[in-house]
């Protein structure tokens, strides 16, 4: 399988590229389920149950590059982006391994790609490094070899790629790698050529070469000792004289299956060794002859007699392969997205409604895939003492239905994935009890100890022990659990789950006590996030100035936040302290334009019902939301919570605690309502008949919440005439609260002056007329 690109050729038609990309491909497209319109990450909290039973999710990339464990320093690099540039900058960046060259001898190298052989090529390059005049005339010559099959030009090459190497004081240091590399080339183009076996021998110590040379310090930065592994192994898939490449393995050609045991086992053994030192291509060639391997019960049985060999089979059984649903096998290839609602590939575990997805074939059987029971009664046929991995295998097995086994393998091998299967096991019993040791047993090492486990496999492992903990009824560790999880991986669900105890399950007390605690300001993007729904759930009930602290700071560029929040915060103080009743109406409407306009940002739910998380976009998608189509809407807390919170694995005490910690008033947007009522708050201080007490309803009455006819019938039994009641509630004056306070009836002492009048300076005017 050619896995890599070639060494850099200086030469303008460089040779098309054939590898494994387009072979990942082609596995990928006929393993994803698309689906159009917006869907939202799997939340761990939407099927407990589904969640808590199913199979230890497993990445088979990581595994596939911890199968062995380098011995050495060598890596594989990935190109950096390319430096902006001015646009006025011709210059173009020099070539990997052209750095230290003049732009004159830079273009040297380039007149020497239009030679038409290397010998034309080397007559042209005076002046330049003997190393890179060598390498290049010869990558002219091999290019020469692939495509006219001439063997002078092959036999020129190779002359001249020994010479770098030979060149004396360490002169050839820059193309020491490169020349090695491509030497193996030329022997595997002989070996592909002729079937030689002397070939295969030479190539293997020409890339054992460009290996050791890269150890020592030479130049590579293309990767091509990395590279040099993959290209080897590719020696070992031959039938007989006869290359198996890449196509062979994806379509299952003969040639394939006639490749020796023992050839295959050794390519696997150089694709892990190049996997393991970042290639992508190693793994990618390593996923397509697992893949191969597990269509066909005999060519696995082939594999798992190696160690290696029996590892890879095991990892890419449990995370690519799918179960059996409707006894359709085509199914075992299907993966729901959870980035999109999905649950990855369909697992039995989870039971039939916990493989459900919004668009997903409707369930009717779901059974463990035969392949998968067939794999594991091979590996134990074999003996327990050659049992490579017991702890995948465990998990593998509790995938296929074994219970027994799978608690007999991870009994084997004490590692976090064995006690994470053994907790799975305990649910299904429904023993949570145990279940919880379990967990407990598996975090308690983390963050020191990995034991072969992704990142990501750490995070769902920490965020199922928060599940588990909320169905026992505690509340904050499960909110410990689940934040630990999301604050290593905030792009999924589980970033939802925690938000959802934030906001919903904790009281305000415990969050905020979590979060002086343990939750930094401007750590991380998911602390910012949890202060910021502390801030907004102690706004919401009335604690602004406690707020303040938690909102991001006033330096921060985003959005002046807590600065609004301190606004609205001293508007509600003057409302309810101001001497005049037209001061405390101005600070009532001022609190009602930052509710409408920064509502949002200072006191929105981040979930239902207003989603925060979403800007206010959509809906749904995050935490818990009332059934589709619930209507009419129930009329109390207990029992918006009852639709909300079904299922097993819930308390009591978190659906009670669901519903005090509901918005009020419950409904979408709600601050905008909250605006609303401060602004009538605001005209019922005010002069009916004040241009004032007219402009506040008008301005009211276009924030969006349905009460617009309401404000306009109050507006016209009690308010004046204005110029903007014809447009009301879309253009509307400022208010003229100066205007309002000069009314004698809004003045202060306006009830003394009202009785002064009525029965002392009226009296006493009537006294007068008569005398």
């Amino acid at each position: 399988m050619n896995d890599r690109p070639d060494p850099p050729r200086p030469i303008r038609n460089a040779l098309p590229r054939h590898g494994l990309a387009f072979a990942l491909f082609s596995l990928a497209g006929i393993s994803i389920v698309l689906a159009c319109g917006m869907d939202f990450p799997t939340q761990l909290l939407d099927d407990r149950e589904g969640t808590l039973k199913a199979t230890p999710p497993t990445s088979f990339a990581y595994a596939a590059s911890h199968l062995v464990v380098p011995g050495d320093s060598l890596r594989a690099t990935r190109s950096a982006p390319a430096p902006l540039r001015s646009p006025e900058d011709d210059a173009t960046p020099p070539e990997p391994g052209m750095e230290a060259l003049s732009p004159l001898q830079q273009n040297r190298v380039a007149t020497m790609r239009d030679a038409i052989d290397g010998d034309a090529a080397y007559a042209r390059a005076d002046g330049l490094p003997a190393a890179i005049r060598l390498y290049t005339a010869a990558a002219i010559d091999t290019d020469l070899a692939r495509r006219t099959g001439a063997p002078d030009a092959a036999e020129r090459a190779r002359r001249r790629f020994q010479a770098v190497l030979d060149l004396p004081d360490g002169q050839g240091r820059d193309r020491a790698v490169w020349a090695a590399a491509m030497l193996g080339r030329l022997d595997l183009d002989r070996l592909f050529a002729s079937g030689d076996g002397k070939a295969r021998d030479d190539a293997s110590r020409a890339f054992a070469q460009a290996r050791a040379l890269a150890r020592q310090g030479a130049p590579d930065p293309l990767s091509l000792a990395v590279a040099s592994y993959g290209e080897q192994a590719r020696s070992y898939l031959m039938d007989g004289g006869t290359a198996c490449g890449w196509k062979a393995f994806l379509t299952d050609a003969p040639c394939a299956d006639r490749i020796a045991p023992a050839n295959l086992d050794q390519a696997i053994a150089l694709y892990a060794q190049q996997a393991a030192r970042g290639s992508n291509s190693g793994v990618t060639s390593l996923q397509l002859i697992a893949s191969w391997a597990m269509k066909d019960s005999r060519r696995a049985r082939r594999l798992i007699d190696d160690p290696l060999g029996q590892q890879l089979l095991v990892a890419y059984a449990l995370a690519r392969t799918g179960d059996i649903v409707n006894d359709d096998p085509r199914t075992a290839s299907v993966y729901a997205a959870p980035d999109r609602g999905g649950q990855g590939y369909y697992d039995a575990a989870r039971g039939i409604s916990g493989n459900s997805c919004p668009y997903c074939t409707a369930i009717r059987t779901i059974r463990p895939n035969p392949a998968i029971v067939t794999l594991v009664d091979a590996i134990r046929a074999r003996g327990v003492a050659r049992i490579a991995h017991a702890d995948r295998l465990a998990a593998l097995a509790y995938r296929g239905g074994r219970a027994d086994l799978a608690r007999t393998f991870a009994s084997m091998q004490p590692t976090p994935l064995s006690h994470w299967v053994l907790a799975k096991l305990a649910i299904q019993q429904g023993d949570l009890t145990a279940a919880a040791r379990q967990y407990a047993e598996v975090v308690k090492g983390f963050p020191t100890i990995g034991d072969g486990l992704a990142p990501r496999e750490i995070s769902r492992l920490r965020a199922e022990q928060g599940v588990l903990t909320l169905s026992r009824g505690q509340y904050v560790a499960a909110f410990d659990c689940l934040y630990a999880a999301a604050d290593a991986d905030s792009h999924g669900g589980i970033a939802f789950d925690a938000a959802y105890l934030a906001e919903r399950v904790l009281t305000i007390d415990e969050l905020r006590r979590d979060v002086d605690t343990h939750i930094p300001a401007a750590r991380t993007a998911e602390s910012d996030k949890i202060r910021s729904i502390l801030a907004r759930r102690l706004v919401r009930a009335g604690r602004v100035a406690d707020a303040l602290p938690y909102f991001p700071d006033d330096r921060d560029q985003r959005a002046p936040i807590r600065a609004w929040a301190r606004t609205y915060g001293q508007a509600l103080h003057d409302a309810a302290h101001r001497w005049t009743a037209v001061g405390r109406a101005q600070a009532w409407f001022t609190a009602a334009n930052l509710a409408h306009a920064h509502g949002m940002d200072i006191m929105g739910t981040e979930q239902d019902p207003d989603y925060a998380v979403f800007d206010g976009g959509f809906a749904m998608g995050a935490g818990r939301t009332l059934a589709d189509g619930q209507a009419p809407l129930p009329t109390t807390r207990a029992a918006r919570a009852a639709i909300a919170l079904p299922g097993p694995l819930v308390t009591e005490g978190e659906r009670a605690r669901f519903a005090a910690s509901e918005a009020t008033p419950y409904r979408r947007f709600h601050y905008r309502a909250i605006a609303v009522d401060q602004a009538e708050n605001a005209a019922d201080l005010l002069p009916p008949r004040s241009q004032a007490f007219a402009a506040v309803l008008c301005q009211a009455a276009g924030w969006g919440t349905g009460a617009r006819a309401e404000l306009y019938h109050r507006y016209v039994r009690q308010g004046p005439s204005v110029p903007f009641a014809k447009d009301f509630g879309r253009h509307c004056a400022a208010p003229d609260f100066r205007s309002a306070a000069m009314d004698p009836y809004a003045r202060p002492f306006a009830r003394l002056h009202r009785w002064l009048h009525h029965h002392l300076v009226s009296p006493l005017a009537d006294t007068m007329a008569r005398l």
